[in-house]
């Protein structure tokens, strides 16, 4: 199994891979072997990220693109393929989400979460499957949410968004599983992110109810996602496509 999560020599690219999840997920694949090419929209969080890579002697590269926009995701999709020519896999981590009843939610912000969560997987999965299918077994990990699969208080675009990249993520494994693409989709539970904490600070959520609903009693770390995803891209996964992996400390199985 050792042998089958070593990703020498191969280009894996993390949307959202500055900070959080897309962090952890990018150290894993890094710890095996892999460049990972970490993309966001802030570039000094990118570079600080790339730079602490690089001194515990991982290979990182960076690219800004806002993945919301069809124009910046073909410039990275051109990008790496002139940098690497083909691309083992792509986890679509990038993500944003706001707290707000239909009733009072204006135009603009439902469709700029849908930008955000659920276009940009489409983009980078129309542009990056030519790439991706250059290699041998690639994956595509998409990150949804448990609030993809059950309802939340007053997030009806988040949770419609995340119940969209699910379902596409089925879609597209029916789509190309025949042509050796596996796409799998990551459902994490409450995560401790520093976007998560920002929210435990201003009070925006109770720790104690959320260690209620949670069956191990306690937030993920993202490391606990991110070795899920790396798990899930490496060729020890081999046999895995169209699932829909809940990691969520057994928030939803109550």
């Amino acid at each position: 199994m050792l042998s089958r999560l070593g990703m020498k020599g191969e280009a894996v690219v993390i949307t959202g891979g500055g900070a959080g999840i897309g962090k952890a997920a990018a150290a894993a694949l890094c710890e095996l072997g892999a460049t990972s090419v970490i993309v966001g929209r802030t570039e000094s969080t990118l570079l600080a990220t790339r730079d602490e890579f690089r001194a515990k002697g991982w290979l990182c590269e960076t690219f800004v693109a806002d993945v919301s926009k069809e124009a910046d995701v073909a410039s990275l999709a051109r990008w790496a393929g002139n940098r690497f020519g083909a691309v083992k896999a792509v986890v679509n981590n990038a993500g944003d989400n706001f707290s707000s009843p239909i009733d009072a939610l204006p135009t603009e912000q439902w469709r700029r979460l849908m930008a955000t969560n659920l276009d940009s997987v489409y983009f980078m999965c129309r542009d990056f499957i030519p790439l991706l299918l250059k290699c041998s077994r690639p994956s595509i990990v998409n990150v949804a949410s448990t609030f993809g699969v059950i309802g939340n208080p007053r997030m009806p675009a988040y949770c419609a968004t995340k119940g969209a990249v699910v379902n596409l993520t089925r879609q597209l494994a029916i789509d190309y599983g025949g042509k050796g693409l596996r796409v799998n989709s990551v459902c994490p539970g409450s995560t401790l992110s520093p976007r998560y904490k920002g929210y435990v600070d201003k009070g925006m959520v109770d720790m104690n109810a959320v260690r209620a609903r949670i069956m191990l009693g306690r937030p993920a770390e993202c490391e606990e996602i991110g070795d899920v995803i790396a798990f899930l891209v490496s060729d020890a996964a081999s046999f895995v496509t169209g699932a829909t992996m809940l990691v969520d400390g057994g928030q939803t199985i109550h």
